[in-house]
């Protein structure tokens, strides 16, 4: 490979000014091109008293990578002056204009890695195209995500706070979005009443004011601290997740405990077939095909108690898609009625704690129509940057790159 004096002419005008191309060495074995540069602008004016009367007082040398060429990887041999002036006797030194903020790069790589990772390419593929290190393309993305994000509530006036996993049953962090824009407001670690806390305290007493509702799954703590401090915002349980705990906690609470009855009384096929109906149970009864409707009638005909879980289950949803509070309360004070009235044991527990710990939660729903829904397809995304990644080790550029990705319909972050 041979560097042409018009290519190399370009290189000095194009990126890298106030320098030029002295020599070059080229290694094709180690695939690595070395670019030696000197200074050929005119003495500066002195940068503290303006003063002309500047003369070098030494010569410099400074080695740092740039982007790569045709697939070599490039680095600057840079001569550069320092600078004394006669007239106050300080002394100042030469500006690299090309050069990032750390100085070990030139802009254009930097630019370059900022550009790959952007577009949710991964860490180790833009190692490899730049020549540079896994840890030196993270550092750099991290720097310029550290300058464009930063924490702003916006006009957000409707949340949802939820959690996710980090490193499956170890690790997880605390995400809120505004549901209005689908954008990732804040990431905090763990899933503390103490990190919601901090959330809520960085919004400050005004952002507070002009939060009017917030989604979330059934944490007494996440409520707690939306009543300190959001006096206009209303708790708004959401949907999916009183769908989940009432599966969790009746529906295969009560189909295990009739199995293993069936199995003390040495009733193999009833134990099986209740062992085995853990789907057709907890899906939604018009999501079924007809064959395994006919599957789940046939189960729900000889279990009193599973009939009365799947009824109430099915009538759920109902609660939570009515049109006014009056009307969302009216719709789950009959569905408790009516889970009390089943006199099943796990149904009756459910509703008893539901109604005295949640009510006024569940009934909200009739006045705002918000999930946590759009966080599944977060987390969904999360995952696939962690893939990208291979996990984060450093969480303050995994939250970064986690708001990065969720922008929203914002331009404000």
């Amino acid at each position: 490979m041979a560097i042409v004096p018009d290519f190399q002419s370009d290189l000095t005008n194009h990126f890298f000014k106030g320098f030029k191309i002295s020599s070059h060495f080229i290694d094709d074995k180690a695939k690595e091109i070395h670019f030696y540069l000197e200074p050929c602008s005119e003495f500066p004016v002195c940068p503290r008293c303006k003063g002309k009367n500047v003369v070098v007082h030494e010569y410099r040398k400074r080695i740092v990578q740039d982007d790569s060429i045709l697939g070599y990887k490039t680095v600057l041999f840079i001569t550069y002056r320092t600078f004394k002036c006669k007239f106050c006797n300080k002394y100042s030194t030469e500006k690299i204009e090309f050069l990032s903020e750390n100085s070990r790069f030139t802009t254009r790589v930097a630019d370059s890695v900022n550009e790959d990772l952007e577009r949710a390419g991964s860490i180790k593929d833009t190692a490899e195209r730049t020549g540079l290190s896994w840890s030196s393309c993270k550092r750099i993305h991290k720097r310029y995500l550290k300058k464009k994000i930063y924490f702003n509530l916006g006009q957000a006036s409707h949340i949802a706070i939820d959690e996710f996993s980090i490193k499956k049953g170890h690790k997880y962090a605390t995400v809120v979005v505004d549901l209005d824009t689908k954008r990732v407001i804040w990431v905090g670690k763990g899933k503390t009443v103490r990190e919601v806390n901090r959330f809520f305290k960085l919004c400050g007493t005004e952002g507070c004011k002009q939060i009017k509702a917030v989604a979330m799954d059934q944490n007494a703590g996440f409520a707690t601290c939306v009543n300190k401090y959001c006096p206009n915002a209303k708790v708004v349980y959401d949907l999916f997740h009183m769908v989940y705990n009432f599966g969790r906690l009746v529906i295969s609470a009560i189909r295990l405990r009739l199995a293993y009855e069936n199995k003390n009384k040495n009733d193999d096929n009833a134990y099986s077939l209740l062992k085995r109906s853990r789907f057709l149970l907890l899906t939604k009864n018009s999501n079924l095909s007809e064959e395994k409707r006919i599957k789940l009638n046939d189960i729900l005909s000889f279990y009193h108690d599973l009939y009365a879980a799947n009824e109430l289950k099915e009538l759920l949803p109902e609660v939570f898609h009515a049109h006014s509070k009056e009307e969302s309360e009216s719709l789950w004070d009959e569905w408790v009625r009516l889970a009390l009235q089943s006199k099943v044991q796990e149904i009756t527990k459910f509703a008893k704690v539901q109604n005295r710990r949640y009510r006024d939660g569940i009934t909200n729903s009739g006045i705002y129509r918000i999930r946590t829904s759009v966080l599944e397809g977060i987390n969904n995304k999360i995952k696939v940057l962690k893939r990208l990644a291979y996990g984060f080790r450093d969480l303050e550029y995994f939250f970064l790159r986690i708001m990065n990705a969720f922008r929203g319909n914002s331009l404000e972050c």
